[in-house]
């Protein structure tokens, strides 16, 4: 039976390669490969006893990267909501932003098409938000979700509007 030591030599560079292939990242790939390490000593005899020590590695550094894949994309999510909720003063490049996108939508000329194009939820917003013409502090009461999250929900569909607009563009040539 090999040790510990030794399993890990002779798995370290392959599950490394694994993580690395997910994170593209070396610091987190380090900082992740010595969380399955630590996992597998801390099992202690259900590693040693596993009919294959590799295979528990693999699919703990999976386990492992999905998690913290997981929480980057959470992470991003949050700090596009803080900045969106936060970019409140006219002069603020990110709500500059939001207003150009708004203007580069040519919602007259394709109208039909892109009311056609959405999905239920996305139409159901979109009707709530510009031609209804619902506040967002109405919409979130409605929908029962906070303001950061409807706003999100707007940029989303901004951006869902403007794909389709491209397309429908793209499409006329």
């Amino acid at each position: 039976m090999k040790s510990f030591e030794e399993l890990c030599k002779e798995n370290y560079g392959r599950i490394f390669k694994y993580i690395f292939s997910i994170t593209k990242n070396k610091e987190a790939t380090e900082d992740l490969i010595q969380e399955v390490f630590t996992i597998a000593y801390e099992k202690g005899r259900i590693f040693f006893n596993h009919e294959k020590p590799a295979g528990f590695l693999y699919k703990t550094a999976r386990n492992i990267t999905l998690t913290y894949i997981k929480g980057l994309k959470r992470q991003e999510t949050l700090a596009k909501e803080y900045l969106y909720e936060n970019a409140t003063k006219e002069g603020e490049p990110y709500q500059k932003l939001l207003r150009e996108q708004d203007q580069k939508i040519d919602e007259t000329r394709y109208t039909g098409q892109v009311i056609e194009s959405l999905n239920p939820k996305e139409y159901h917003l979109y009707k709530q938000r510009y031609v209804e013409g619902k506040s967002i502090k109405e919409i979130a009461s409605e929908k029962g979700i906070s303001e950061a999250a409807v706003r999100m929900r707007l940029v989303r569909l901004r951006r869902e509007v403007q794909n389709i607009v491209k397309k429908l563009k793209f499409d006329e040539k």
